[in-house]
């Protein structure tokens, strides 16, 4: 297999790590972004190169880039990894929150692409790996922020694919469904509290009660190293495909939502949220 040059964002836990940690012990370069530099010797103890990289500060990703360049010409494969959930409801939700959410989940994403494809393009062809959600196709209640994000990685996703392709670099996305990360755990201490008389106080209390059952003991609940082994797949298999759906529930909800009825799909969803 050929040593490819893999860049990862969001590698200091759940997906991001594991993906680091499996394209390393194929023997492929791999460069492991995070944040925080407290990381980085674990990171460096799985041969992965850590890089401070944060999606909202742009010196950072072209330092980044740049330094990697600089040794190896270019990335082959960016795995555009990094991001986080807001959740509250819409109408409680302050605008910066929401700008912050598409800053990390979609601005920093597609700049860093940005950064790469000149280097892609010299090098006559490379792979961005994008990891969507489940949320980017089936819309998540009480998680408007991250959802929208999501369809917006969709979308940009599927923009690129065309117009890069004249360059051979493939643009791939990955739509995972629930995985058992700590991401929950954020995306509740994130949760937009609004004030004590807020209407949404049952709202608030049933989103959360489903968030806490999506992240228990669930058979249908991946595990990080399972998302990782397929942004191996896309980014080594010689045709890989346009969309990765990961997991029952990423495979199972979409077709789901596209036979029902509307007005059957929204009892649904009502019924999965207590809101019946």
């Amino acid at each position: 297999m050929k040593q490819l040059v893999v860049l990862i964002t969001g590698a200091s836990s759940g997906i991001g790590k594991a993906t680091a940690t499996l394209f390393a012990e194929h023997g492929h370069i791999t460069y492991a972004t995070a944040r925080s530099l407290q990381t980085f010797p674990e990171l460096q103890a799985q041969a992965c190169h850590p890089l401070s990289v944060d999606l909202t500060d742009e010196a950072s990703m072209v330092a980044a880039v740049q330094e990697i360049e600089a040794k190896h010409g270019a990335v082959d494969v960016l795995v555009n990894n990094a991001g986080y959930s807001q959740a509250g409801p819409l109408e409680e939700l302050p605008l910066s929150a929401l700008r912050q959410q598409f800053e990390t989940n979609v601005f920093g994403p597609l700049r860093l692409l940005q950064l790469v494809l000149p280097g892609m393009r010299n090098k006559g062809g490379g792979r961005i790996i994008t990891i969507s959600s489940l949320a980017g196709v089936v819309t998540m209640m009480g998680t408007g922020a991250y959802t929208m994000s999501k369809h917006a990685v969709e979308c940009f996703s599927d923009v690129l694919r065309y117009e890069v392709k004249p360059f051979g670099v493939k643009v791939i996305t990955i739509q995972p469904g629930g995985v058992s990360t700590n991401f929950t755990s954020v995306e509740e201490a994130l949760f937009c509290q609004g004030d004590q008389n807020s209407p949404y106080a049952t709202f608030r209390e049933n989103v959360f009660k489903t968030l806490h059952q999506g992240a228990s003991d669930n058979p249908l609940i991946l595990k990080p190293e399972q998302v990782a082994q397929v942004i191996l797949k896309a980014a080594t298999v010689p045709r890989p495909r346009k969309r990765y759906q990961v997991g029952m529930l990423a495979k199972m909800l979409p077709r789901v939502r596209d036979l029902l009825p509307e007005v059957m799909w929204d009892r649904l969803v009502a019924r999965m949220y207590s809101m019946d």
